[in-house]
């Protein structure tokens, strides 16, 4: 809010708070004197675009490659928007873990045994489409998840090989992440015959080597969505 003397001002603490005039030291600097929640604006629908008033949608899908660093970027945009982050990454591997099986055999599993495959998209996508407000790491989410945007990182196998090194994931090795991709894809694409990397399947692509950090990353997302 801006008073009649042209200053920021809130009401967060249950007391008026002041910055100093925006004519004075600018809009930048007077912004920052007061308290501002940027993710709680995001979350009441801030960002809009000005002929065509939407708010965020309620479910956004993050779908890519191994280590595209979707878990990390939705844990992001989740905390900005206030959602609930939700990964059937984790649901697979905590399901694998009950087999006495590593993530990769239990791919080999479902690639030879699409009736598994199929069991376990049905669970997870009737569990998010019952539930709004969700960031939801889905490499099917396009296919599954209804009334959602959809986003797909991409990332070159080098720099993703980097990131596992990085993350002490010892198990996953080069030959496991060309493993593991091909399989995902060998695996939809037996299953339901699509190609989950096709760009036309989503609603945004994002380059994530062309950002310094996750949080630069997350922020253009919302930025992108809003402007929609």
């Amino acid at each position: 809010m801006v008073d009649p003397a042209g200053r920021f001002y809130d009401n967060a603490m249950g007391k008026h708070n002041y910055s100093r005039p925006i004519l004075e030291i600018g809009s930048r600097l007077a912004i920052q004197q007061v308290n501002y929640d940027f993710s709680k604006f995001v979350s009441r629908g801030g960002i809009y675009h000005w002929t065509r008033p939407q708010s965020i949608p309620s479910r956004i899908t993050l779908s890519g490659e191994v280590a595209s660093g979707k878990s990390t970027i939705g844990k992001l945009l989740a905390e900005k928007l206030s959602y609930t982050f939700i990964s059937i990454g984790n649901q697979t591997r905590a399901y694998a873990e009950q087999q006495g099986k590593c993530i990769v055999e239990f791919q080999r599993d479902c690639l030879n045994n699409p009736e598994l495959d199929k069991e376990i998209d049905s669970k997870f996508s009737s569990e998010c489409n019952s539930k709004k407000q969700l960031i939801i790491d889905y490499r099917l989410g396009f296919k599954f998840i209804e009334n959602a945007f959809h986003i797909c990182l991409k990332i070159s196998e080098e720099v993703a090989q980097n990131r596992l090194s990085k993350e002490g994931r010892v198990n996953e090795t080069h030959v496991t992440l060309q493993e593991r991709n091909a399989s995902f894809r060998n695996q939809f694409q037996s299953t339901y015959a699509i190609d989950y990397m096709e760009e036309s399947n989503y609603d945004l692509i994002v380059y994530v080597e062309q950002f310094k950090s996750a949080e630069e990353i997350a922020e253009y997302i919302i930025k992108t969505i809003g402007q929609q």
